[in-house]
């Protein structure tokens, strides 16, 4: 017969070696255990920790967010959970998930303590994220492409009429305001495209392509894009596999990125293209699936964006620009491209840390 002693030291050897942080106090709030895990969290050591209240860890600044938890569960009685943002001991920003719960001796009896349990759950509130802004984009998507089909066909019923109508104008005001409409009607013509290419309503039909030998080609035209002033480099990597474009789709969703990182940078810089191969696990970081992949990056020292603009960067639309100068669908259009290929792009932008365009493309079967 196990006695209570070998229960009681079989439960606490099982916290001590738990990944999650667990905390206990007793009912005046002060922590009498926590177990190792809590370093990472607090980066205190859990004898540091114990004989401390709650309210003191909380003033100094010790997982701030878990013990307003306790602090909340033993001023209401009763149990609390919610997931909150913090810096771990380390000093790097992460999203965390705890819950307290108020112990008794008895089921009935007053509470003798609260016991905490807090986990880093940042990779799955990033995959939420992603997840979300995804099937987003793909509703706007939908709308986008609906609007702009029937928009396409009236644009072309009207550029094919003034086409007529201005080879019967003569020379003169009547001509100038033709040409006018005719170039305003082009022009958005093919803003309609591109919303159509965000949408994914274009023809895509990729073939198996050397990437390494696509983007050696493709230099001088995106040297071209980056604007004057500005250097473009381009680094591939070994073991790149082989992958499936469309080249002037692909090219066109290129030119868009190194084309934003110009404009990014006003001063002028270098921006670089590095391609290399990678092997993607369960559970990846960057929420793909598993399997192999070419990667391209595209990244600029420019100013970069702060997480709420970052989250819009794909929306048709959007731009930091100045009201008139962009039509906020090049990053749009180069999103409905990557997506047709079966690959996935995201974004890595912090302020004054610049932008960094992660481009996934399956290998090819």
């Amino acid at each position: 017969m196990i006695s209570s002693t070998e229960t009681c030291r079989a439960a606490l050897d099982a916290l001590d070696q738990t990944p999650e942080a667990v905390i206990m106090t007793d009912a005046a709030g002060t922590v009498v255990y926590a177990n190792p895990a809590c370093g990472p969290l607090t980066g205190l050591s859990a004898d540091k920790i114990v004989g401390r209240t709650a309210a003191a860890l909380k003033n100094a600044g010790y997982a701030e967010g878990l013990c307003s938890g306790i602090l909340e569960a033993a001023a209401a009685g009763k149990e609390w959970r919610g997931r909150f943002t913090a810096r771990n001991g380390g000093g790097a920003e992460r999203v965390f998930y705890a819950g307290v719960f108020p112990t008794r001796r008895e089921r009935s009896g007053p509470v003798t303590g609260y016991t905490a349990f807090c986990r880093d759950i940042t990779a799955e509130a990033a995959a939420e994220e992603r997840l979300s802004r995804e099937r987003s984009l793909e509703a706007l998507g939908r709308l986008a492409g609906r609007l702009a089909h029937d928009f396409n066909n009236l644009l072309t019923i009207i550029i094919g009429s003034m086409e007529l109508i201005m080879e019967t104008l003569p020379a003169g005001m009547y001509a100038k305001l033709g040409g006018g409409i005719l170039q305003a009607s082009k022009e958005s013509a093919g803003l309609i495209r591109k919303l159509l290419i965000f949408a994914g309503r274009q023809e895509c039909s990729p073939e198996t392509a050397s990437l390494d030998k696509f983007l050696e080609a493709a230099m001088p035209g995106l040297s071209l894009a980056a604007g004057p002033g500005h250097k473009v480099e381009l680094s591939l990597g070994t073991g790149l596999p082989g992958v499936k474009l469309h080249p002037e789709q692909f090219g066109q969703a290129i030119t868009a990125l190194v084309a934003n990182a110009g404009e990014a940078m006003p001063s002028g810089g270098t921006i670089k293209i590095t391609a290399y191969g990678r092997r993607a696990e369960k559970n990846d970081a960057d929420g793909i699936n598993p399997g192999e992949y070419a990667v391209v990056e595209v990244s600029d020292t420019g100013r970069g964006l702060p997480p709420e603009a970052a989250a819009l960067l794909f929306e048709p639309f959007f731009s930091t620009k100045p009201k008139g100068k962009a039509s906020g669908l090049g990053l749009a259009a180069a999103y409905g491209i990557i997506r047709q290929h079966k690959g996935r792009i995201m974004a890595e932008t912090r302020p004054g840390m610049g932008t960094v365009f992660r481009i996934y493309l399956p290998k090819a079967l």
